[in-house]
């Protein structure tokens, strides 16, 4: 039990983590910054996954 509850705290740490690493960018991006930040929030186990994946990159590019 204390297993699902260390995951379930580090899952919710890294939507933390997410949402807080969005919004550094700069606020010329705001459109983006709103769409990953809504897909965080939203689908929390997929959309962290797909942050990790190809939102940093996104985020980066022009």
């Amino acid at each position: 039990m204390v297993f699902i509850y260390l995951i379930v705290l580090i899952w919710i740490s890294l939507g933390i983590w997410a949402v807080i690493d969005i919004s550094k960018y700069p606020h010329q991006k705001r459109v983006r910054k709103l769409v990953w930040t809504n897909v965080v929030v939203i689908f929390p186990f997929f959309g962290l996954l797909f942050y990790y994946v190809m939102g940093r990159k996104n985020l980066l590019s022009a």
